[in-house]
């Protein structure tokens, strides 16, 4: 029997339109969501290899079901979320409803043009199609799209919810296994009755991306558990170590190594697995929900588990290490040209000491602790410090600056005292952009001798010289064109890209327009001629930028910056940095 139904929009879609997914697994993990809200226990997923003819994905799940009426009413309401309708858990398990939307069952028209829906309950089949070549040729007006659903006999036993996917998008690439049980084990890795196999093959914690590692542990009179877990790539939000017993989560995941003060924390952050021990049966509580305090052979596990997970973590932390010094070999071996050269073994040392410290930030950050480093490193008072100590003590100063530098103590005084001041000078070039009688020139002097205004790894190659001297002088070349008077304000270098920045800079009163932007170009023609092989990136400076200049529209080698922009985003990085040292 086939009648026909339409989709019913609630007003609420508008707003979700614009929303899209950011691969094709994301896509089918919100199908997976729908069948855990369904109560499901088992999910199947079947995806198509690359060279399959015709290929398809299926995911079928043993949940709920739905009744005719139900897809009519609730599945085809677009936008009308679950949870408004039925709240905030599922009926049956009481799990917390992942699908909050009302759109996540339709992303399967991401990876493919159309969408088959089989739901089985009450001995009833009901199945429909969608086809996103229909609804293209009804321009979109969903409620126009007539959706033949038929309802047939089945088996009364059966329930839960079969979707086929064909047609699969071309401009994507087919969903990645691998990719997907890394997704999926995020969410389900703990569950207990919620089983998701990927063409047959169970997903565990061993399919985490990272390094993955599976000991038997032996514990007194023959007793024995299995440590499973992986170390993953980056700081996972339900990391730790959870207690699976007779196939049932023991209680929270646990951090194993939270007394460890030598290992970072977001390293430790890193640790997701499970130990399987059937032999703590006896040593639960009565309701299964903990181990007794006092047990023995969970102080043995805990003992054995703890050491086990500390020697691989050492392990991923020194290749981590060596990664990070050949990451930022370059950057460290230009600030230390700074310093003098009988200054350069200690400093080095130092800055190798800090990355430990910092261990797991951005690379910006990195830079910006590097940074502010070698500045406090390039003042007398520092090397002062060590002189000091080693006046009160016999032996040489720098074994003994580095015993003290052991601690992290001297390290992190400079580099606080550094941060503060560069706080200090922002406050200060505040006012100065603030005051309207500020000239260009000033605030060029203030910008040029403290390019960590701009990021962490510029150098000034010229600034403010005409161009024929700054050719001739500088890069040591015959200056050919008809403007050599001309004067860019300043060209950087960037250390470690070595790429080139052109800075155009206008008093704190001006508004930036397309004028300025075409001043800067011509500079840029010209300078051009000399390092035809680099590219010159501009960035524009004033006090503010023409209303009509869109940043949608801006080139993406042509920046419009504000000093205002400048300076605050100079103080988030050295705000972030003196928080990262009070809680060191």
């Amino acid at each position: 029997m086939t009648k026909s139904a339409h989709f019913k929009v609630d007003p609420k879609l508008a707003e979700l339109l614009g929303e899209t997914y950011r691969s094709v697994e994301e896509a089918t993990k919100e199908l997976i969501d729908n069948a855990y809200d369904a109560d499901s226990e088992n999910v199947k997923i079947i995806l198509p290899d690359e060279l399959t003819p015709d290929p398809k994905i299926i995911i079928e799940d043993d949940g709920s079901g739905m009744k005719e009426m139900e897809v009519r009413n609730e599945y085809l309401n677009i936008a009308n979320s679950r949870t408004s309708r039925k709240g905030n858990t599922t009926f049956k398990k009481k799990r917390k409803v992942k699908g909050r939307k009302g759109i996540g069952k339709f992303s399967g028209l991401m990876v493919a043009s159309q969408m088959t829906i089989e739901t089985f309950v009450n001995g009833k089949m009901t199945s429909l199609t969608i086809n996103k070549d229909d609804l293209s040729k009804a321009g979109y007006d969903l409620e126009k799209v007539p959706l033949p659903i038929k309802v047939s006999d089945c088996d009364k036993a059966k329930h839960g919810t079969r979707i086929t996917l064909e047609g699969i998008n071309q401009n994507f690439n087919f969903p990645n296994p691998e990719r997907l049980k890394e997704i999926l084990i995020r969410d389900y890795g703990r569950e207990m009755d919620f089983d998701i196999t990927i063409n047959g093959e169970d997903i565990g914690v061993l399919d985490l991306q990272g390094k993955s590692y599976s000991e038997r542990i032996e514990l007194p009179n023959g007793k024995m558990a299995t440590l499973n877990y992986t170390i993953t790539e980056k700081p996972i939000k339900q990391s730790g170590i959870a207690i699976r017993v007779n196939n049932k989560i023991i209680g929270r995941p646990q951090n194993f190594l939270s007394e460890d003060e030598i290992i970072p924390k977001k390293l430790q952050n890193r640790v997701y697995g499970e130990i399987v021990c059937d032999d703590l049966e006896d040593d639960l509580t009565a309701d299964f929900g903990a181990v007794i305090d006092n047990s023995k052979l969970y102080n043995s596990l805990t003992a054995n588990t703890t050491e086990q997970l500390r020697k691989s973590v050492d392990e991923v932390f020194v290749t981590d290490m060596k990664m990070a010094k050949a990451r930022y070999q370059r950057k460290i071996n230009k600030e230390l040209e700074k310093l003098p050269e009988y200054k350069q073994p200690f400093a080095k040392k130092a800055l190798y000491k800090v990355l430990e410290k910092f261990y797991g930030e951005t690379e910006d950050r990195i830079n910006t602790v590097i940074s502010v480093m070698v500045s406090a490193m390039e003042k007398d008072y520092y090397w002062e410090i060590v002189q000091n100590i080693e006046e009160t003590r016999t032996g040489d100063v720098e074994k003994f600056a580095e015993a003290l530098s052991d601690f992290g103590f001297l390290e992190m005084s400079i580099i606080t005292n550094q941060a503060i001041n560069r706080l200090r000078f922002l406050d200060e070039l505040n006012i100065l952009i603030e005051n309207p009688k500020t000239l260009e020139s000033t605030v060029h002097t203030a910008f040029e001798k403290n390019t960590w205004l701009f990021g962490d790894d510029y150098s000034v190659i010229f600034s403010d010289q005409g161009l024929k001297s700054s050719i001739e002088k500088v890069i040591n070349k015959t200056y050919k064109g008809d403007k050599p008077d001309d004067r860019p304000d300043i060209l950087f270098g960037r250390n470690i890209t070595r790429s080139l920045v052109l800075i155009e800079f206008k008093r704190p009163s001006f508004t930036l327009n397309r004028d300025t932007e075409a001043q800067a170009l011509k500079y840029r023609d010209e300078l051009n001629v000399y390092f035809h092989s680099q590219k010159i990136e501009i960035i524009l400076l004033g006090g503010k930028v023409k209303g009509i200049i869109s940043s949608h529209n801006e080139r993406g080698d042509v920046l419009y910056r504000t000093y205002v922009d400048l300076i605050s985003v100079a103080r988030q990085k050295l705000n972030w940095l003196l928080d990262e040292l009070k809680s060191a």
